[in-house]
């Protein structure tokens, strides 16, 4: 069951790897508006591109022909809001140049599963964010927060700039994670996944290495707790 995960995680990371190649046709196209208001959670299902900017006008729109922007599920649920697209119809969505432009105020959440590449257009001033990670995907986040909390068990790379008071890290995942340009106070890291992890922390550091690959900080931090295990290794820069 393990290696079929693996098997499948593969594959869809190669779909999302298909995005910067996909086919733009002559179809019509046009841009659909969604009203959305007060939101500051964020779950995104299936595999497409997604351009997240902070701005006081809330709003959420989709670049693309019609039958294209229809296959994309929109719902929002108090402070939740929802966008998904079955693993059926990914493949064409992202063939079809399709877009989701998405502007809010303040976000304090964000989860995704089977995501595509999902990026920040400029800096997100946060408060406390917590990012939730599975499935596949390609992220790349800048931001300031107080407090950062990245759950992570996903296929893909994700990389954070920016800074924050506390970081806290769990990989469980495969792939790359760089955050060595997100400057961080403290950071709590806990890795038992395949690939790089890099961070970069200036107070106090606390780590815990039990997986395969390599974890990089710098910063020159006080290590409050160490423990490394398994073949994993360890560069302090």
């Amino acid at each position: 069951m393990k290696n079929y995960s693996l098997f499948l995680s593969l594959f869809l990371l190669l779909i999302l790897c298909s995005c910067d190649s996909r086919d733009n046709d002559n179809a019509e196209k046009e841009t659909k508006s969604f009203d959305i208001e007060g939101v500051s959670r964020l779950k995104v299902d299936g595999i497409f591109n997604l351009h997240i900017k902070q701005g006081d006008m809330e709003s959420l729109t989709i670049e693309g022909s019609p039958e294209m922007i229809d296959l994309l599920t929109v719902r929002q649920r108090g402070d939740l809001l929802e966008l998904n697209i079955s693993e059926k119809d990914s493949r064409t969505f992202n063939k079809k140049g399709t877009k989701v432009n998405l502007t809010v105020a303040d976000l304090s959440e964000m989860e995704f599963e089977g995501a595509g590449n999902i990026t920040t257009v400029g800096n997100l001033d946060l408060a406390d964010f917590r990012l939730i990670g599975r499935g596949v995907g390609k992220v790349h986040m800048e931001l300031e927060a107080d407090y950062l909390e990245a759950d992570l068990n996903f296929v893909g790379s994700l990389t954070l700039k920016g800074a924050a008071r506390e970081f806290s890290l769990l990989n469980e995942g495969i792939g790359n994670i760089d955050a060595s340009k997100l400057i961080s106070q403290k950071v709590d890291l806990i890795s038992s996944g395949i690939g790089k992890v890099a961070v970069h922390c200036e107070d106090e550091l606390s780590l815990e290495v039990n997986g395969i690959g390599t974890v990089s900080y710098t910063g020159n931090p006080t290590v409050v707790h160490e423990n490394i295990q398994g073949i994993g290794k360890v560069n302090r820069n």
